[in-house]
């Protein structure tokens, strides 16, 4: 992200990479917030969800390698000024 500091105004532009970084990124954060949220709802209600977790938790082991890795790149600090 680059900041603009004309005319006394502080503004924040994304650049084309972060744009798309973004938009394939939101999709999958958005999966797994909500097989996450899944996960425990089910867990905390059905006895048996609770007997087979291990499949769902791999699910979401296996997502979170994308989306730590999709918060690194939004959040890198980009030095070229």
């Amino acid at each position: 992200m680059a900041q603009d500091k004309g005319n006394g105004r502080d503004k924040v532009t994304l650049t084309g990479r972060e744009l798309i970084v973004l938009v394939i990124f939101t999709p999958v954060v958005f999966v797994w917030l909500f097989l996450g949220a899944r996960i425990v709802w089910s867990a905390s209600s059905n006895p048996e969800t609770l007997d087979n977790i291990e499949g769902l938790l791999t699910a979401l082991a296996v997502l979170t390698i994308p989306v730590s890795a999709g918060l690194a790149k939004l959040f890198e600090k980009d030095d070229k000024e």
